[in-house]
């Protein structure tokens, strides 16, 4: 699978790829929607609970999310 190209499909072309490769997607879409990819959920979460702010126009951890792109969509 390609993890990459399905991201980019789901999450629009607005959403950038940031780094990474895997079925779980740690997606900030904020003002620069960006995703990184993760082998497994753990991995994903453990990414995103180190993540702290996109910068001035983020709209806050909380609409920080990860996406299994395993799911059928």
């Amino acid at each position: 699978m390609d993890w990459k190209n399905k991201a980019e499909r789901l999450l629009g072309n607005r959403t950038r790829h940031i780094d990474g490769d895997g079925q779980f997607a740690f997606v900030t879409p904020c003002r620069n929607r960006e995703f990184s990819l993760w082998g497994t959920r753990a991995e994903a979460e453990q990414a995103m609970n180190r993540f702290l702010s996109c910068g001035g126009d983020c709209l806050g951890v909380t609409s920080h999310y990860i996406a299994d792109l395993g799911e059928p969509s």
